[in-house]
């Protein structure tokens, strides 16, 4: 995998695949799975920490995609940014979607997976629908059993933008905001090695 620090890529998806792919993954029409934390480290048990999320290649069995219509649909976009990052393996990729939170919310810091082998990582998140909800990257790597420090500076804030790719070293600690001004924050996120 070539090495990857913070990059961004705008437009990274065709706009009519872009139109289908949010017709797709609609909260009015597809099915979405709760869970109850966004991240790895909410021990605090945050209870404003939820969203909801469909798997497409669950992290219990990399490189293999859940035989589902929207799997198979997303299937050719992950291999797409697999093949931009120059990964090999794709560990993990799932939808992930947040709700409107009046008084704006930012979720707990984190990393995607956690590595005993402190492996190289990338994560990646596609923002697919028009939105608000920054990501922010800090400037602090966690690895293998490592804790979330309570203060971090903060190395990148990324504004979400329909078809923008935005591909990150995945041992840099990130969050991010559930949308305020919009009812739906939807994003693909894929972890590779």
């Amino acid at each position: 995998m070539r090495s990857i620090d913070i990059e961004i890529v705008d437009d990274f998806v065709s706009p009519s695949y872009l139109k289908e792919i949010n017709e797709a993954v609609d909260p009015k029409t597809m099915q979405w799975h709760f869970q109850g934390s966004q991240s790895l480290f909410n021990s605090e048990g945050d209870m404003e920490d939820f969203g909801f999320s469909i798997k497409l290649c669950p992290i219990e069995n990399p490189d293999n995609f859940l035989d589902t219509r929207l799997s198979l649909f997303m299937r050719p976009l992950v291999y797409q940014i697999k093949d931009y990052a120059q990964a090999s393996s794709i560990v993990r990729s799932r939808l992930d979607l947040t709700l409107l939170h009046k008084q704006k919310y930012i979720h707990p810091p984190h990393i995607d997976i956690q590595d005993p082998k402190k492996t190289q990582y990338v994560s990646s998140i596609l923002y697919i629908n028009d939105t608000d909800g920054d990501t922010i990257i800090y400037d602090h790597k966690l690895y293998f059993k490592d804790s979330v420090p309570t203060s971090m500076k903060i190395k990148k804030t990324i504004a979400p933008k329909p078809g923008r790719l935005l591909l990150f070293d995945g041992s840099y600690v990130h969050t991010g905001h559930s949308p305020s001004e919009h009812q739906t924050r939807i994003l693909l996120n894929t972890v590779l090695l």
